[in-house]
């Protein structure tokens, strides 16, 4: 393990102990210092493991429909990314913009190789990412998801080298598709995800360090 990983790891070790120390639905210190309500409706590839699910199934579906002018996935790489945002202080939009050029990603793009663009090298989300974009690739899918609601970012803590975040969001299903529309995977889910994600500065740009669910913990004094 480099000493990149290292410290993206100890650093947000940090934050999961302060958010499991205060409860499932607190937030760590210091203060809150940005806060949106925003609505994400691009895909995501399953590189963030663990959300809770409640039924998988195997069927075939049409198309989706088109959202913001492009379709839900496509495989003939006319979709362009979306404008990646890494730089400035902006914490929420910096983080909105790296996780829409992720599901950009699953949906559109799978290329292992441009995972570089938005997470940190070194780290075990790096490598997740990579892995699933592969698999996506390999077996000619794409990966999408809908979105029930609007996705909440919290701010949480910010250093000059990194900053995290929570994010609460309302996935409704997750499915893998092939280029006919076919769906071969699809996750529904019954509740909202909350999310604890860890941003780093690297050579001046924002880059996804950690991505974790955020579980209740019970603390017993």
């Amino acid at each position: 393990m480099g000493k990149r990983e290292t410290s993206v790891l100890v650093a947000f070790a940090g934050i999961v102990v302060l958010s499991a120390c205060s409860g499932a639905n607190t937030t760590a210190s210091p203060p809150i210092r940005q806060t949106a309500t925003t609505s994400t409706s691009a895909r995501r590839t399953t590189a963030t493991t663990g959300r809770p699910r409640a039924t998988t199934t195997t069927t075939t579906t049409r198309t989706p429909p088109p959202e913001f002018g492009f379709p839900a996935f496509s495989f003939d790489e006319s979709v362009p990314p979306p404008k990646l945002v890494n730089t400035g202080t902006n914490y929420v939009a910096i983080l909105k913009s790296l996780v829409e050029y992720g599901n950009w990603l699953g949906g559109h793009r799978p290329n292992p190789a441009l995972t570089a663009s938005i997470v940190a090298r070194g780290t075990k989300l790096y490598d997740l990412y990579v892995q699933d974009l592969t698999r996506l690739r390999a077996n000619g899918k794409r990966g999408i998801e809908t979105l029930g609601g609007q996705s909440q970012f919290t701010i949480l803590s910010v250093r000059p080298d990194a900053f995290s975040a929570k994010v609460v969001e309302d996935i409704l299903v997750q499915k893998t598709v092939v280029a006919s529309g076919r769906v071969t995977s699809e996750v529904h889910f019954t509740e909202p995800t909350t999310y604890l994600r860890l941003a780093v500065l690297v050579g001046g740009r924002w880059y996804l360090a950690a991505s974790e669910i955020q579980r209740p913990v019970n603390v017993h004094l």
